[in-house]
């Protein structure tokens, strides 16, 4: 049974965890993060119980999210596990899983259990002002456990909060969800990103009659530079196959365009849009 968590990181993710918990649970949360601005209105909105800058004493809790950015998470876990209780479910949220995963087989003491997760949620805003409570609901929540976690333990977590803040929950191992997220996150980012740079170098006063399709298209390029970073280089052999994969799917529009071959174009077209029209909006 869980009774309290720790919420490290209180921007986008973690806020908004922080915020579904506790309108859709009863559960004590405690809020973890170096900028004081976060502590002081998540509790003044009555968001968490406890606020602390880091976890460098014993806290109580049985689950600890991770909510900090890809690359700090491993030394997060490792500076504080010695704080944790026997018992405690350690999980994370970042964009990219084996590498965490990993790593998390080398740190991890026997009375302590690792969760990997990721929600299929998010927005190029950041920030504890931008967190939301329904930020999760109807979306899917990849979960990928550690082979020592026992399945109970993944059950309740799962029963207990994954499902009460509106999530879907998907069981995945690490390499499956690294190719996906690479296919409908990671490369997506970096095109969008590319558009915006390619308008601009092409003409930069173009830039100036942008609609909404091109508006819409490059949306994520706003997102925060220092996270993506980390996402990127801890999923690059996967990014790197997709981006040649990408380039091969141009090249041959290219041949079609050069042989004026207008079946081959429409059909192009046709295919993405019964495609896009399959995904919910």
């Amino acid at each position: 049974m869980i009774e309290k968590v720790a919420i490290i990181g209180l921007g986008l993710i973690g806020g908004s965890l922080a915020k579904a918990i506790r309108k859709y649970t009863n559960l004590g949360i405690i809020g973890v993060d170096v900028k004081d601005d976060y502590i002081d209105e998540a509790l003044r909105e009555g968001i968490i119980d406890e606020g602390l800058k880091e976890i460098d004493k014993p806290i109580d809790t049985d689950v600890v999210f991770v909510c900090t950015p890809v690359g700090i998470v491993i030394n997060c876990i490792e500076e504080m596990l010695p704080h944790l209780k026997d018992g405690c479910v350690i999980t994370d949220v970042g964009s990219t899983k084996k590498t965490i995963m990993d790593a998390v087989k080398g740190i991890l003491p026997k009375d302590k259990f690792f969760i990997g997760g990721h929600p299929m949620a998010g927005s190029e805003k950041y920030g504890f002002s931008s967190s939301s409570s329904e930020l999760f609901f109807g979306s899917n929540y990849f979960i990928i456990p550690d082979e020592k976690t026992p399945d109970s333990v993944v059950e309740i977590f799962i029963d207990e909060i994954i499902k009460k803040i509106g999530a879907n929950p998907i069981l995945v191992d690490s390499y499956s969800h690294d190719r996906i997220v690479g296919i409908v996150s990671h490369v997506p980012h970096i095109l969008s990103a590319a558009l915006t740079n390619f308008a601009y170098r092409e003409d930069a006063d173009a830039i100036r009659f942008a609609a909404g399709g091109f508006k819409d298209s490059t949306r994520i390029s706003m997102s925060q530079t220092e996270m993506w970073k980390d996402i990127i280089l801890n999923n690059k052999d996967v990014i790197k196959r997709l981006i040649i994969d990408y380039e091969n799917l141009l090249n041959e529009f290219l041949f079609s365009l050069d042989c004026d071959d207008i079946k081959s174009l429409c059909e192009f077209f046709d295919t993405a849009r019964e495609i896009r029209k399959s995904i919910a909006s």
